[in-house]
């Protein structure tokens, strides 16, 4: 059974200095388009399926555990306060780090259920890093549910996100950008050089305020499906960027794993794309 994501966001604390901040959280909403509304609540005031809060890797509360069907949902960004002991980052520490070439280390993404239970742990396995290439995603007792691997791009390779299972079965790969996406990027290769040049004209003359709107950028959906299938085979999740939304398939996907990719796709989309 196939069913959606949608992204909204809410908060602004770490979209205002551009690094995360201690205690950010995303809750995990149904589907706006499945008649949904765009709120913290459930069709009928019905609470989240989840929420993700974001921990600094040395942070007691995300330590290392002792190992021991379909839905619908939505990330949505929220301003929540950070941790006791932890103060806000502020803009003269972001741009301190920029001068000297380090960032905010990646945070450790855990998963709550709908009952707050922990449902998944996203943890970068590159420690002290802000852009780290694997993470280890595990299970509320510790057992390891997947691997995630981000490759960046380079000339003539598609950046991709890769999910590799433990029990060995075929990893799903999702590459940024479909074949057809690029084919007509690159057919309207000519048309995206007129959009540019206006967007720099109407910036001018309007200051920046709508420069934003013209500005037409490489194709951004992803879709997972695992390597060497037919077309329209094997899709086990996708992501739309006109619609900002997900969907996968969960005959093919776990739920916690589906929700850990999302929140980790989106986290990389909202802080370093």
């Amino acid at each position: 059974m196939t069913a959606g994501f949608t992204v909204d966001i809410t908060g602004t604390q770490g979209m205002r200095t551009g690094e995360w901040a201690p205690g950010e959280e995303f809750a995990i909403l149904p589907d706006r388009r499945s008649g949904r509304p765009a709120a913290h609540t459930g069709p009928g005031g019905d609470p989240p399926a989840g929420w993700v809060r974001l921990y600094p890797p040395d942070d007691p509360a995300v330590a290392d555990p002792a190992p021991g069907g379909g839905g619908t949902a939505s990330l949505v960004k929220t301003a929540a306060p950070p941790p006791a002991g932890s103060a806000p980052i502020t803009v003269a520490e972001v741009e301190a780090r920029s001068r000297s070439g380090s960032g905010t280390p990646h945070p450790v993404l855990v998963l709550h259920d709908r009952a707050g239970q922990r449902a998944a742990t996203v943890r970068p396995e590159e420690a002290g890093v802000a852009e780290p290439a694997h993470f280890a995603v595990t299970d509320a007792g510790g057992l390891p549910l997947c691997r995630i691997t981000r490759t960046r791009s380079r000339p003539g390779r598609r950046a991709h996100w890769r999910i590799d299972f433990p029990d060995g079965r075929p990893p799903l790969i999702g590459h940024r950008g479909t074949w057809p996406g690029w084919l007509g990027f690159v057919l309207l290769t000519p048309l995206w050089v007129t959009f540019f040049l206006g967007s720099v004209l109407v910036t001018l003359l309007t200051l920046g305020h709508v420069g934003e709107m013209l500005v037409w950028g490489c194709p951004k959906n992803v879709v997972w499906r695992q390597p060497r299938s037919l077309p329209g085979r094997g899709r086990a999740m996708t992501f739309s960027y006109l619609r900002t939304g997900y969907r996968y398939d969960d005959t093919l996907l776990d739920e916690r794993i589906a929700h850990s990719m999302a929140t980790l796709h989106y986290f990389t989309k909202m802080h370093q794309d």
